[in-house]
């Protein structure tokens, strides 16, 4: 009568090691428009004359700026798209007012105000956003804050996880390098790890070779969970013979013997001869 087939020790686990919670930060340089506004009789062709105050305002220092244009004021009456009339309050602009030639249009100096909080821009530098002047204030008031330290961020900003970051300010939380445009994994709580400290606190080690069982180029990675160790897919074989192992219950399958791996034959064979 046939013996019954030898009942494998010990079962095994395949368990899908999906790639962690995984984004890319974007990089981007804030770039501030500015403009400088000259003031004038409309259709007089002598010099222009600032309105009193301290003229150009002083241009923040840190910031790059572009795109910088100066009004001009023409020999002959201008011909502008809006004609003589104020872009503002949209009424004609008197040859008898002082008026504004900024961002190629006219205004009435007393309509040529900032936006936000109508301070007189007559005469002075400005900047343009979404095509509305503004003074420098009101300006710094629309850029945004860093989401760790919560300054303005005003040179280059990085962009991730919905918010907006100084350089310095997004790093991993280990080793404290700034992550940049890299590529960068949460943990359950949110916090930012470089991809090498993320594994090396979270992966897996298998328990042949010693190395952690991480993704990788982004692909899923397997482990084999088996008598409460962790095995690389690959790692996963006969001690003696070295064939690869199977996670099914069929007889290519673990058959352990004093915590080792052993594929049916070798384990009758150690067992026969009663070593390990």
């Amino acid at each position: 009568m046939a013996s019954k087939p030898e009942k494998r020790v010990a079962s095994s686990v395949f368990i899908t090691l999906m790639p962690p919670r995984r984004s890319v930060a974007v990089t981007e340089e804030v770039r501030p428009v500015t403009g400088e506004s000259q003031c004038s009789r409309p259709w007089e062709p002598s010099t222009p004359v600032k309105a009193p105050g301290p003229g150009t305002a002083r241009k923040p220092s840190p910031w790059t700026v572009t795109g910088r244009t100066a009004a001009t004021v023409p020999a002959a009456p201008p011909q502008l798209s809006n004609g003589d009339v104020c872009a503002f309050c949209h009424k004609t602009v008197s040859p008898r007012e002082l008026a504004v030639e900024a961002m190629k249009k006219q205004y009435h100096a007393q309509c040529f105000t900032c936006r936000t909080c109508r301070r007189q821009l007559a005469g002075q530098s400005f900047y343009q956003k979404d095509g509305r002047p503004l003074c420098e204030l009101c300006y710094q008031d629309t850029l945004e804050k860093c989401g760790k330290c919560g300054e303005v961020v005003r040179e280059h900003i990085i962009r991730a996880l919905g918010q907006a970051f100084h350089p310095a300010c997004f790093t991993c939380v280990t080793c404290a390098r700034c992550i940049g445009a890299e590529s960068f994994a949460l943990d359950g709580q949110d916090q930012v790890y470089c991809l090498d400290d993320f594994y090396r606190k979270f992966a897996p080690v298998c328990s042949i070779c010693e190395n952690p069982i991480i993704p990788r180029d982004g692909k899923d990675a397997f482990k084999i969970e088996c008598m409460g160790r962790n095995f690389h897919e690959s790692c996963y074989r006969c001690e003696d013979c070295s064939v690869p192992l199977s996670i099914e219950p069929t007889d290519q399958g673990c058959y352990p013997l004093n915590d080792h791996l052993f594929c049916k034959p070798c384990h009758v064979k150690r067992s026969a001869a009663g070593c390990c």
